[in-house]
């Protein structure tokens, strides 16, 4: 009896922390991690991870993506980009860069070319395996500028420790200065060719 009246408020406890937890934290975390921004609210880029880098495609300013295809990949397109397609002429790609401005969502589609990789924003509270064949969409919210680490967080090979990169939030200004630059860089590299 007396062990049943000492156990008795610690498992009032536990009950009200039950419901708490299962009852209503994880729907209302689940509800905010499936709503995913309207793309038209949102920067959007692909990431695609592989042995051992961060390769970054944004749509250039007609805001749409161009076509890749496998048989394109190699040492100077890493994401196997259609420069032929008219949608991928403006397009930009960097390697272990991510920019993107401050206080404006930012959705990924994330995928990776050859093994899982995890990419991880530490300070953006966000974590998310890059798995081959699939991608994988994430999104988040900067309310700070500043420059950070991205990482793999899941052994991926040998060259595991050196495969990471860094992410930009840029005031407004900043990120339209980055974005001009990177375009006309494009455009020279390929007048250059």
């Amino acid at each position: 009896r007396e062990a049943a009246r000492l156990l008795a408020p610690g498992g009032a406890v536990a009950v009200v922390e039950a419901v708490l937890l299962i009852g209503f934290s994880i729907p209302l975390w689940a509800a905010r991690v499936d709503e995913f921004p309207a793309e038209s609210d949102s920067v959007v880029v692909r990431v695609v991870g592989e042995q051992f880098a961060w390769n970054i495609h944004y749509p250039g300013a007609d805001g749409k993506f161009g076509k890749t295809d496998v048989a394109l990949v190699g040492a100077e397109n890493p994401l196997g980009i259609d420069r032929k397609d008219p949608a991928a002429k403006d397009d930009i790609t960097t390697i272990n860069q991510l920019h993107f401005p401050v206080n404006k969502k930012v959705l990924v589609n994330l995928t990776s070319k050859d093994v899982i990789h995890s990419f991880a924003l530490p300070v953006m509270r966000v974590k998310q395996d890059a798995i081959p064949g699939m991608t994988v969409p994430v999104w988040f919210e900067a309310n700070q500028t500043g420059q950070f680490e991205i990482g793999c967080a899941q052994l991926c090979g040998l060259g595991h420790y050196r495969m990471k990169g860094f992410f930009s939030v840029d005031t407004d200004e900043q990120y339209a200065a980055w974005l001009k630059e990177q375009s006309e860089a494009a455009n020279m590299e390929k007048s250059y060719y």
